[in-house]
């Protein structure tokens, strides 16, 4: 559509935000080729230093409305002068996954995980097809552990998480702290509710417009913990609060006077407050730019380093990945390609597809 009309320039704002890492190496290569056949120039908007470095032959840092330091990507990359420049090129998620007892009991065990969704029916509405989405996975995860799960768009991953905490129903036997939850069903699995939680991938939709960040974080104690007063509800929502380093001032304000950052961090504060032994992290630092990436991941991780948390960690950035698990799936097509430790599955990865991931998402 933007090119329908043979533009002599093309702003492109945040193109490949959300992007798994293959198909964004697939649109960067199509807007250099669009490039070079009509002779566009192209004003490119991201907060992906990578995408950045890749792509541009001019670079405008800026901050605050005002641009602070503009050069040749070399200059800018090799011999950055601003010190909010220098931030930024230090900021990516770096690091290693925090240290884990190797002897740790296992939390959370699936086994022949199974989610199929009804594709098409026939004349007399009997299904006739089924979308694979999550097909024979086995997983083990233990206390204090992350494990890391990767593919491009439409593997699998957010919906084998939303299967694990029970907000689909999959086939196969889902084993947590000790009890099998597989059929468990409204009040039963309610009283498990409060030990597994989930960060959803969207910072902006995820939280209610017409709740204050308060009563968003507190939400979950009202269901759980029904007995507490009014004040010591207060208390455990500002202790949250403070938790993901934020002032409990903010509770009485609502998600839109928030930037993406600080809402993740009221969704990570939501997932806590009920103190779990396990969380899925659905795309948690999707959108984000990469200075809010690396204060998340390195929150994430002193939460976990303080509270033995277990976490889930899908993504598509293998580079915040890295920085988090200590073990990886790789999906495809719903099924698991390959898996292992991270450091095994990043130095030497055995399929040809795991192989294609890394060299789109690490080059």
């Amino acid at each position: 559509m933007a090119i329908s009309c043979n533009p002599k320039l093309l702003i492109a704002d945040e193109p490949t935000t959300a992007l798994d890492v293959t198909v964004e190496v697939e649109i960067l290569q199509l807007l250099k080729d669009l490039q070079a056949k009509t002779q566009m120039g192209l004003l490119l908007i991201t907060h992906d230093l990578g995408v950045v470095k890749h792509m541009a032959d001019h670079v405008c840092v800026m901050e605050h409305g005002v641009i602070v330091e503009q050069g040749s990507v070399d200059n800018i990359f090799k011999r950055p002068q601003h010190d909010y420049t220098k931030r930024l090129l230090n900021a990516q998620p770096s690091g290693a996954a925090v240290t884990v007892n190797l002897d740790a009991p296992v939390i959370l065990e699936g086994t022949g995980i199974e989610i199929h969704f009804p594709k098409k029916k026939n004349f007399f509405g009997k299904v006739s097809g089924w979308v694979k989405a999550v097909d024979n996975i086995d997983i083990v995860i233990k206390k204090g552990q992350t494990l890391g799960v990767v593919g491009e768009s439409g593997s699998g991953k957010s919906t084998l998480g939303y299967g694990l905490v029970r907000l689909l129903k999959p086939k196969g036997r889902i084993i947590f702290m000790g009890r099998d939850i597989s059929a468990l069903k409204d009040s039963a699995l309610k009283t498990v509710r409060a030990d597994m939680q989930i960060v959803f991938q969207d910072p902006f939709g995820s939280l209610s417009p017409r709740m204050s960040i308060g009563a968003i974080i507190g939400e979950g104690l009202g269901v759980h913990q029904p007995h507490l007063s009014a004040e010591e509800r207060d208390a455990l929502v500002c202790e949250a609060l403070r938790a993901v380093h934020m002032d409990p001032e903010a509770r009485h304000r609502y998600p839109h006077e928030f930037s993406g950052g600080q809402r993740q961090r009221v969704s990570i504060a939501r997932a806590l407050i009920l103190k779990p032994e396990f969380i899925v992290l659905d795309e948690p630092t999707s959108a984000l730019d990469v200075s809010v990436q690396a204060e998340i991941v390195d929150l994430l991780r002193g939460l976990q380093t303080t509270h033995g948390i277990s976490y889930m960690f899908i993504s598509h950035d293998l580079r915040v990945v890295r920085a988090m698990a200590h073990d990886i799936i790789v999906m495809k097509d719903g099924r698991v390609v390959e898996s292992g430790a991270a450091a095994d599955v990043f130095n030497a990865p055995r399929e040809e597809y795991t192989k294609r991931l890394l060299s789109a998402a690490l080059r």
